[in-house]
């Protein structure tokens, strides 16, 4: 039966979006030229469910080549495709292209809406550019969006990460008067904030103003208070509200579980961090990143701990963890460097990651090797320059073959 072109254009779109959740690309694209050669023309939605989905498995590049196609056709984008371009690039990290074409719905009569400048100003205040989410705050004023609750915290929460908190209590303010009720992030973007700048007593009047007004703590809003509380050496407070998380059944996540660990460490007491940690893997709430390997391989090396310290590493490298630069300056702290020991226990951490497949780790331990000064043997060199290139080459080239699809 034969089929109207949009209708069929529509029946392709499930499977279009289904293969670019999955990250199928190459299927993708495969399948966009069938309906090319079936005389199938993409539908605005079509265009919608590409641009969205290339854009979430990072191919900007493809993305506005889809972009530039839909121009050429005459198919005009609305504010929900630019929507979904907007957002797609801060995901990328293309903070200033993603502006570029905020502005540009507006040289062509489309109004930008909350929708639109939220993930701007996210990313911006998210990657510390502060001064730039402002000034997009100001335009989207300037154009008379109203801002809303998601749009506030995300503001606060920028000044607040960069110890702007006059600017973030007078947006809080401002917040109130314009009758936005402040959410559970609002909130834990404050108390961050006061823990940042150093007033700890600040920070814990928010978060009893918080639990007055109802907001209900989370994970994140605890594991916000355990981390400004251990900061300030009050390992004990923290303890006790990290019962008082459990005990109302919240479950900690790694950040939680990291900081934890590390005002445990820092007042000295490693072997009570070590238990957390063995919790942790046991309960299976949270899964420890680097960042929480470094935290107790520092309390280990600082107790003069090396054999538990290299025990530790080779778990860390069995549950696929990457070492980076801040572990191999931890172990260099307490290895003696002048007698080769260092060269030696780097070398053999590249060897190991090398073996393991896991090249661009491999590289980083290079690069820290050569800042220290430290010379690798040209085979260890030469193994890693070759892997970390060819990889790269080849994806690079795989990379240029399938964004060219979305050109014809």
């Amino acid at each position: 039966m034969v089929v109207d072109g949009v209708v069929a254009a529509e029946a392709f779109n499930p499977v279009l979006s289904a293969m670019l959740r999955a990250r199928d690309v190459t299927g993708a694209a495969k399948l966009f030229s069938f309906m090319q050669l079936k005389g199938c023309t993409p539908s605005p939605a079509t265009y919608n469910v590409l641009l969205h989905g290339l854009l979430v498995c990072g191919r900007a590049r493809a993305a506005m080549e889809v972009m530039r196609r839909m121009e050429r056709q005459d198919v005009t984008p609305g504010v929900m495709t630019y929507g979904a371009i907007v957002d797609g690039l801060v995901r990328c990290g293309r903070l200033e292209d993603a502006w570029k074409v905020t502005e540009e719905m507006g040289r062509k009569g489309l109004a930008p809406n909350e929708f639109v400048f939220s993930p701007v100003i996210t990313g911006f205040c998210k990657s510390g550019k502060v001064e730039r989410a402002s000034m997009v705050w100001d335009a989207m004023v300037a154009a008379g969006v109203r801002p809303n609750v998601v749009l506030y915290s995300a503001m606060i929460d920028g000044f607040a990460r960069c110890g702007k908190m006059t600017e973030a209590e007078l947006l809080f303010g401002e917040m109130a008067e314009a009758k936005c009720v402040p959410n559970i992030m609002t909130y834990s973007s404050m108390v961050r904030g006061y823990f940042q700048i150093g007033d700890s007593s600040q920070a814990l009047s928010v978060w009893e103003e918080m639990l007055r007004v109802g907001c209900t703590p989370n994970t994140v809003t605890y594991s916000i208070l355990i981390n400004g509380l251990c900061n300030v050496g009050r390992s004990k407070d923290a303890m006790m509200v990290w019962k008082h998380m459990l005990g109302r059944g919240c479950t900690p996540d790694t950040i939680a579980y990291t900081s934890m660990i590390k005002g445990l460490c820092v007042s000295g007491m490693v072997d009570g961090g070590l238990r957390l940690f063995c919790d942790m893997l046991a309960t299976g709430d949270a899964d420890p990143d680097v960042i929480c390997y470094n935290v107790l391989l520092d309390g280990l090396l600082r107790a003069k701990d090396l054999p538990r310290a290299m025990d530790l590493l080779n778990q860390m490298l069995d549950k696929g963890c990457d070492p980076d630069a801040v572990t191999c300056n931890t172990f260099l702290r307490e290895i003696e460097v002048g007698q080769g020991k260092g060269r030696e226990f780097l070398e053999g951490l590249v060897v190991r990651l090398c073996n393991r497949k896991r090249n661009k780790a491999a590289g980083e331990v290079v690069m820290v090797m050569l800042a220290k000064y430290i010379v690798p043997e040209a085979a260890i060199l030469d193994m890693v320059v070759r892997a970390v290139c060819r990889r790269k080459r080849v994806s690079n080239v795989i990379d240029k073959c399938w964004d060219g699809i979305w050109r014809a």
